[in-house]
């Protein structure tokens, strides 16, 4: 593996430029970010869809099952249709599951917390961790607005520190190849 990186050091180096790139869009369009997101979203949902539907009449499944799958596949169907035709809400829904998953984790880690402070130490560290989780889970339901693009902001600091491992990467592996040749 490490000769074929060698070889192909460049595409590495491709790669962390393109996500640095990326990253930067995100940070000067937050909002074309998170709609190509939703569109990301809307085509995995939609071929989703159509293959469980394939699955379901082409895999023999029995009454039952063939029938949760038709179902599963009209439903990543109707999502895709939905956030092509809505994107602006579907970006917002996605922002309010993410609100009430964080707030649920974090009422779950409150719970598991005080269940274990007598077997481990340090309880109030996952206590502080749930709790800031509820708060960011109340901030996005208070602005979610706020949270779409927050969440462009952090796709887009991803896709900077990716990119510039990525890069850094393809760089070493260059001078690498160039002192074994």
């Amino acid at each position: 593996m490490v000769s074929a990186l060698k070889q192909n050091w460049w595409v590495l180096v491709l790669r962390g430029v393109i996500a640095i790139a990326f990253g930067i869009v995100s940070f000067i369009w937050p909002g074309v970010t998170a709609l190509a997101l939703v569109f990301l979203l809307a085509a995995f949902a939609f071929v989703e869809g159509i293959f469980a539907l394939i699955g379901a009449f082409g895999y023999g499944l029995p009454g039952g099952q063939r029938l949760l799958m038709v179902l599963l596949g009209f439903l990543g169907l109707a999502v895709g249709v939905f956030a092509v035709a809505r994107p602006g809400i579907a970006a917002l829904t996605i922002v309010v599951w993410v609100a009430w998953w964080a707030i649920i984790a974090g009422i779950i880690q409150i719970v598991v917390a005080i269940e274990m402070r007598k077997e481990i130490e340090n309880e109030w560290a996952l206590i502080i961790g749930a709790l800031l989780s509820i708060v960011f889970g109340i901030l996005l339901l208070w602005r979610p607005l706020a949270g779409v693009i927050t969440l462009a902001y952090l796709f887009g600091f991803y896709a900077i520190i990716f990119g510039i491992a990525m890069l850094s990467l393809g760089i070493r592996l260059r001078s690498l190849a160039t002192r074994i040749a």
